[in-house]
């Protein structure tokens, strides 16, 4: 009997961590509150991209600390059944990578701060201190270069890192804005708060959830039912990826 394969993929901020990491580290440095509401709502509005919003924030950023940073990423809470999550899928050989459009250096530092080995892609933050002054760039190394909304493209990496013709199953779990591409391409989708609404108003089949355990109790039950498989409108949509469409 063949072996299930899935490929399991999850948002970071929000999803594994209980709060936007972004905003809660970052926000003692920024005193022009007014504007970076702006530049959310800007973004809400769909004016500015993912890549804009991101540095402009970082741009609002006014005398910058590493050790006031990390003193507030030591308060970062994760998900308190990630770790059950984390065991299961190295139980299972589900191999599990988090996308986000984060910054490397906080999912880093909190990774090694919770003892979890794992791969994932992000924008890079760079320290540019070259007039004399520190100014915190947002770098993308995995954007799409036909698409310069987001500064990760979930989509690519998704596709890229998933085998479908030797049978590989993609998940996707993620709660905002910036998964909304990649749903449309995983095979079996995890959603809640934005991204739960956002599948619902497009028709995209989802299973919402609340905690990681309970991914776990649905992964285990369409795996006894044997629904873990492709879906065919991911398929369809991957294939147009495929053929440049």
């Amino acid at each position: 009997m063949q072996k299930t394969k899935l490929k399991i993929f999850t948002d970071f901020d929000g999803t594994i961590s209980q709060s936007d990491v972004w905003i809660n580290a970052f926000d003692c440095f920024i005193e022009n509150k007014s504007e970076r509401d702006k530049l959310i709502d800007r973004y809400n509005n769909y004016e500015i991209s993912n890549r804009d919003v991101n540095q402009g924030d970082l741009d609002l950023i006014n005398n910058f600390s590493f050790e006031i940073l990390n003193k507030n990423l030591d308060g970062v809470l994760i998900d308190k059944s990630f770790h059950n999550f984390y065991k299961y899928c190295k139980i299972n050989n589900y191999e599990l990578t988090i996308l986000s459009e984060g910054l490397d250096y906080y999912i880093d530092y909190i990774l090694k701060r919770e003892n979890l080995d794992l791969k994932f892609y992000s924008n890079h933050l760079r320290i540019d201190n070259s007039n004399g002054k520190t100014k915190l760039v947002c770098e993308f190394p995995y954007g799409d270069e036909n698409c310069r909304w987001c500064g990760v493209s979930k989509r690519n990496i998704l596709i890229n890192n998933t085998d479908e013709f030797n049978n590989e199953i993609s998940v996707f779990i993620g709660d905002g804005e910036s998964d909304a591409c990649a749903v449309m391409y995983a095979d079996i989708v995890f959603a809640k708060k934005k991204l739960a609404s956002f599948c619902w108003k497009n028709n995209i089949t989802y299973h919402e959830f609340f905690t990681f355990n309970d991914i776990i109790s649905k992964l285990d039950n369409l795996k006894k039912e044997k629904k873990l498989k492709q879906k065919q409108f991911a398929k369809l949509n991957r294939k147009d990826v495929y053929y440049g469409g």
